[in-house]
């Protein structure tokens, strides 16, 4: 191992778990409405593993009683043996002692008994172990569903704050711990507690003194366990965050293949990911080795435990003494009076068993603190409320007539950075209206208060005079129709691409839009045409292909606002001017949008905002505007100076 563990110190304490019972129980209890979805499954999960497990518990005393004394020392069956055996009480049970030959019988028929308990306790737990697991990812289906659907109501605010590869992490590793939970912290400590009762319960009728010494052990390692645990909380986090990191890397490494090789960057990418891999690693390692810290002091606590009942027991065998709790061990299976070898082997199998579960539920215990801490990060995503919520009371969007108007709009992703301020601006229907201005002005940041991926932090955005936070989010995006800059598509069919936001889009509707963008020159060129799948990121289409497709899926739409965000960026100069005359006819009856800055795409523009400063310098058309002698003209005359 690395060093890694010393330099990389576990955080001293978590983004929102406390490292106490209380915060414990907070994360646990908010585990309940998953479990309660499936209560009656637990219940009867539940009663299935009590039973065969009581089961087992008298079959394996039943076996010792039989082979050691009525086998082993020709002592009579009891009426209870003889019954399962399928033997009459003459021969086997009312006689002194069994012959050699009724030995034998015995000896055949037990064989055959135990192979049937074998083969039938196997199966039983087989189906329950699946049953189990059905169970359990119906919990963790229910959660990783509702993480989700969390996050996609979350604003853009949210996500441009954390990183895409910690959010996949949180949803598929640590939403599964809630299957963990339901499975460590409910159904095995309930099984265990259950059978470690019911062996201290044997232990006392076999001799207080038993009952004693393994009471006092359990409350050592109780005392033990709640002292250790802060640490193995803390290396938790530490662990989940480091893997996290390296989550988020292996992400960006394949997502960023292209640039990493076009700039000779593997040696350093993959130094980077080495650190981060060694990093995860280590702070795993140290988890690890705590828990087993822990594991090894109860494991020596309770061997001691079973060498003292060992001795204390074997002078009970020598002294034939009396069993303690004869008449009620009758309860448990067991019809014994004085101690024997065989009484002296039940008595150990019990505190093998009480043993077993001990360590079981210390186990649990360990990975309980781990399963909170990757609990509290997926509750931490569940819990995040989103900006952009619906109105109490919505009012219907409304049938547009008239446009769009932004009024004193104010509006910064940190608090003391406004990206616009006091912005003015109305798109009319039967408009296209272009926003231009340089990199970082508040184009974008314009349309996505339109769109409410944020809310305005002052003035007010409406549609035909109704304020947009007073219709529901799903109307409004309904209605609005946008084409990203970035061009995202998925590795599925075009024609899957264009009815990405409008699956009921039929054949006809989305060739007309294919038509509008210009797209079908070269889709019908293609050998399965709009069937032709695309693959990751559209791989197979060129930027402007790829963006002629983001065009026609925002057409497809047939939303009365439709916004293009630098629609012709990646167009040749014959192409973007037969787009943008389809686009000027196909915008009659809507109010169309135009961030760009390609004076190419301005010059034929209804209306066109220069914007300055987060507000609009200058407005009107192209002619008016390079009358004015003002800041437009300045940026046309830029325009075509680098075009030339």
């Amino acid at each position: 191992m690395t060093d890694a563990v010393d330099t990389f110190a576990p955080p001293s304490e978590f983004d929102a778990l406390r490292l106490d019972l209380k915060g414990l129980g907070r994360i646990y209890i908010a585990t309940w409405p998953y479990i309660f979805a499936q209560i009656w499954h637990f219940l009867a999960l539940l009663t299935l593993n009590l039973a065969l497990l009581g089961f087992g518990t008298a079959v394996g005393f039943l076996g010792f009683d039989i082979l050691m004394d009525s086998v082993g020392r020709a002592e009579p069956l009891s009426h209870m043996q003889a019954t399962v055996m399928r033997l009459p009480d003459a021969g086997y049970v009312d006689v002194a002692a069994l012959s050699e030959a009724a030995r034998m019988e015995i000896l055949f028929r037990f064989v055959i008994v135990s192979a049937v308990i074998i083969v039938t306790t196997t199966s039983a737990f087989t189906v329950l172990s699946m049953y189990k697991v059905w169970i359990l990812q119906r919990v963790n289906q229910d959660l990783r569903v509702a993480m989700v659907k969390n996050a996609e109501e979350l604003s853009l605010k949210f996500h441009s704050g954390t990183s895409a590869g910690d959010g996949i992490y949180r949803v598929f590793q640590d939403s599964a711990m809630v299957t963990a939970v339901v499975d460590h912290v409910v159904v095995q400590p309930v099984i265990a507690v259950s059978m470690i009762s019911m062996q201290l319960a044997v232990a006392t009728l076999f001799s207080p003194w038993f009952a004693f010494l393994m009471f006092t052990a359990s409350v050592v390692i109780v005392v033990l366990a709640v002292w250790y645990t802060p640490r193995l909380r803390t290396w938790s986090q530490a662990a989940r965050r480091a893997n996290a990191q390296l989550f988020t890397r292996v992400q960006e490494t394949f997502q960023g293949i292209q640039a990493i090789k076009a700039y000779a960057f593997e040696d350093a990418n993959l130094a980077r990911f080495r650190t981060d891999s060694v990093r995860a690693l280590d702070t795993a390692f140290a988890l690890r080795r705590d828990f087993a810290v822990l594991k090894v002091a109860v494991s020596y606590l309770l061997a001691l435990v079973l060498f003292a009942t060992d001795y204390i027991a074997t002078r009970y065998v020598l002294a034939e003494d009396a069993v303690f709790g004869a008449s009620l061990l009758v309860v448990f299976g067991m019809s014994v009076t004085r101690w024997t070898v065989a009484v002296h082997q039940a008595r150990r199998s019990r505190v093998d068993a009480f043993s077993l579960h001990f360590e079981d539920l210390v186990r649990v215990w360990c990975f309980a603190q781990d399963m909170a801490v990757g609990l509290d990060r997926a509750f931490w995503l569940l819990e995040q409320r989103p900006e952009v919520r619906d109105p109490a009371e919505p009012v219907r969007f409304p049938t547009v007539r008239e446009g769009v108007r932004f009024r004193g709009v104010g509006f910064g992703y940190l608090p003391d950075a406004p990206v616009l301020n006091g912005f003015e601006l109305t798109a009319r229907i039967g408009d296209v209206t272009a926003l231009v201005g340089e990199s970082g002005a508040g184009k974008s940041t314009a349309m996505a208060l339109l769109l409410r991926l944020f809310d305005p932090d002052a003035g007010r955005i409406s549609i035909d005079g109704v304020d947009l936070r007073s219709v529901r989010v799903a109307d409004l995006r309904s209605n609005v129709a946008i084409a990203l800059q970035e061009n995202v598509l998925f590795p599925t069919t075009i024609a899957e691409n264009l009815r990405y936001a409008t699956p009921g889009a039929t054949d006809a509707e989305i060739r007309e839009a294919a038509e509008v963008a210009c797209a079908t020159e070269f889709i019908d060129r293609l050998p399965d045409g709009f069937e032709t799948e695309l693959g990751v990121g559209g791989a197979l289409l060129s930027t402007g292909q790829k963006q002629r497709l983001s065009i026609a899926r925002a057409l497809v739409r047939n939303a009365p606002v439709l916004v293009l965000d630098e629609p012709t960026a990646s167009l040749d100069a014959d192409t973007e001017r037969q787009v943008l005359a389809n686009l000027k006819n196909w915008a009659r009856g809507r109010v169309v949008i135009v961030i760009t800055h390609r004076l190419s795409t301005i010059r034929d523009a209804d209306r066109i905002a220069l914007l300055s400063g987060g507000s609009v310098a200058e407005s009107g058309t192209h002619d008016e505007l390079m009358a004015r002698a003002g800041r437009y003209r300045d940026f046309a005359n830029a325009a075509e100076s680098s075009r030339g």
